[in-house]
């Protein structure tokens, strides 16, 4: 009686080792080449000139930030 329990714990033990086959697998490659709709041209925009604008006013509001945080250690004193 022994063995057939550790018998069977061993099986039950090694099939959580066992290679699973995977319940759906996606395609990523592209199928076809993709062409703009009939009728339309295809434009690439250069978006540095956008990131650049976007960068300069992020660091534009941090450095108003700090000022305002500096001001406020100031005036309520540093511990």
């Amino acid at each position: 009686m022994f063995k057939s329990v550790v018998v069977a714990a061993l099986i039950a033990s090694a099939s959580a080792f066992a290679p699973a086959r995977p319940a759906f697998s996606a395609s990523t490659a592209l199928k076809a080449e993709w062409t703009p709709p009939e009728g339309t041209k295809w434009v690439e925009k250069d978006f540095e000139a956008d990131i650049n604008k976007l960068e300069k006013e992020a660091e534009e509001r941090m450095d108003a930030k700090i000022k305002e945080l500096t001001g406020n250690i100031a005036s309520t004193g540093s511990k």
